[in-house]
């Protein structure tokens, strides 16, 4: 219960962490489905709830689905958590470009250097390339 109490587990994260203290495999298994049953983890919820926070923050589909991975969960529910993410990442890529083009403090939009450091942390923010490409475009 101590593990539930923290930040939303995934079914086969809880399941790691309970063989990774000594419990066998098949009661691990057992309080995973107990879990499961009683609603105290919902990998769907879970997902559908960390791929919000990335999304506030200001991250990709890539690094969402990076750490929803990580996490354990199944590749169609990080496929469902994404599917709401992909008609404002491009605004959202824009805001965040923005931030970080005033950041460098660069006068002209031309400034090569300064649109390379934007770039790449759009990039580690896990936005794709052909989305940083069309965001520093517009970017003035």
């Amino acid at each position: 219960m101590r593990i539930l109490r923290g930040a939303g587990q995934s079914a086969s994260s809880l399941q790691r962490k309970l063989e990774r203290r000594g419990y066998t495999t098949d009661a691990a298994s057992e309080a995973v489905r107990r879990c499961a049953d009683t609603g105290y983890i919902n990998d769907a919820v879970m997902a559908a709830s960390v791929a919000a926070r990335h999304r506030r923050a200001g991250h990709g589909r890539a690094r969402v689905a990076a750490d929803l991975k990580a996490k354990g969960v199944a590749s169609e529910l990080i496929t469902e958590a994404l599917d709401g993410q992909s008609d404002t990442e491009e605004a959202s890529a824009l805001a965040v470009a923005q931030r970080l083009w005033e950041r460098t403090g660069a006068a002209d939009s031309r400034d090569r250097k300064a649109r390379m450091r934007v770039a790449s942390a759009l990039q580690r923010r896990g936005f794709s390339s052909s989305l940083v490409a069309r965001v520093m475009r517009g970017l003035a």
